[in-house]
């Protein structure tokens, strides 16, 4: 670059060509960085950089909609907790920004609002497998 740094792209597994997030003072610095993308596309563990980027509505709703083999009623139920209990608190947050301490305030709100603790335990385990499937 003009500036003496030096940027690095690479295309992804998903065919999408993509920046490194910074540019580097080295040539080596970005030989390196560029061969940890290569390897982690390799070692199947490269997370897309923007994965956490998608709406936590979006995704729950998209899920819901994907997962294999789930009953009309558990779809049912699943779709009304990410509606009534979960959609209201983070639906328009990006799954990178839902938080463990945003979680247990969320949690403890429900219970405060005299949601059932059976209620309250499903939408948490509703919420705690989004969060771990969209997040990688």
């Amino acid at each position: 670059m003009p500036s003496g740094r030096w940027q690095a792209r690479y295309p992804g597994p998903d065919g999408i060509d993509r920046p490194a997030p910074d540019t580097f003072t080295t040539k080596k610095d970005a030989e390196i960085w560029l061969t940890r993308q290569e390897a982690a596309i390799l070692d199947d563990e490269w997370i897309d950089p923007d994965a956490g980027k998608v709406s936590f509505g979006e995704y729950g709703r998209t899920w819901i909609d994907e997962w294999p083999r789930l009953r009309p009623r558990t779809v049912e139920l699943y779709s009304y907790l990410l509606r009534v209990h979960i959609a209201p608190t983070f639906g328009d947050r990006s799954l990178s920004d839902v938080k463990d301490p945003h979680v247990r305030r969320w949690r403890k709100k429900l219970l405060d609002q005299g949601v059932s603790e059976v209620t309250a335990a499903k939408a948490y385990r509703l919420l705690k497998s989004h969060l771990h499937h969209g997040c990688g």
